[in-house]
This record gives structure tokens, C-alpha cells and sequence, in this order.
């Protein structure tokens, strides 16, 4: 069985993000629903992952749950995600700062290096 998309998003995340840059809520979760699915469709999630974490000469991999990973990566590899959503400044500010906030809000079992949020951007992904 698939999880949803946000399965790995707590809804007081979306919320204080979406607050804080002045996004409407149900805006912001759809970004975020869009991001997570299109991630999904090309190339996978596991795909994905598994070529950043080869590609880049740190791993981006800072933590993992059963249900989702948390990554730490250069910001400029949000920029082809922002492009595709087609979104503003504010609301690419805001889908980030969910990313953020989200990856540091992580169960203590997924073991995220904090320490490497405050270098690079986050990436929160589902796992399907």
C-alpha cells in the first residue's frame, strides 16, 4: 500500500510555514502534495535518493524513517523543483521553510544531523 504523500508532514508544520510567509494553508499543501508526487513519478523516490546520495560529494542522506528521508542539499537543487511548480518567491520561501522546519521536527528515530540543515536546504521526502 502507497502512503500519502504528506505522510511524513505534520499539519502544524504546513501551518506555521504557510503563516509565516503569508501563503494560504490549503495553497502550501498542495505545493507540497505536488512536490512529493511529481518526485514520485520521475524518478521515484528511492531513485532519487539513491542518485544523490552517489552524485554529491557529501551524502545529503542526514536521516530516515520507515516513512520518509530527510535530506540536506544544496539549495540550488530546489530551483528545478520551484521552476516546475511554477511557484513565486514567497511560496517557494515558504515550501522550504516546511522542508526545514519538518526535517527538524524529525522522531529522534531518524536520527537527523541537524548540524547539516543549517549549511544546506532540507528535503523531506515520503516514502511510498
Amino acid at each position: 500500500m502507497t502512503r500519502d504523500e504528506l505522510a511524513a508532514f505534520d499539519e502544524a508544520v504546513l501551518e506555521s510555514a504557510a503563516t509565516d510567509y503569508g501563503v494560504a494553508v490549503g495553497r502550501l499543501t498542495d505545493i507540497v502534495r505536488t512536490h512529493q508526487s511529481n518526485v514520485r513519478e520521475l524518478p521515484g523516490v528511492e531513485d532519487i535518493v539513491y542518485e544523490w546520495r552517489n552524485y554529491f560529494h557529501q551524502d545529503p542522506l542526514v536521516g530516515r524513517t520507515e516513512g520518509a528521508y530527510y535530506l540536506a542539499l544544496p539549495e540550488h537543487v530546489w530551483d528545478e523543483f520551484t521552476d516546475d511548480l511554477g511557484l513565486d518567491e514567497v511560496e517557494g520561501t515558504a515550501l522550504l521553510a516546511a522542508h526545514d522546519a519538518q526535517a527538524r521536527a524529525a522522531p529522534p528515530e531518524a536520527g537527523v544531523d541537524a548540524d547539516r540543515l543549517d549549511d544546506d536546504a532540507a528535503l523531506v521526502l515520503t516514502r511510498p
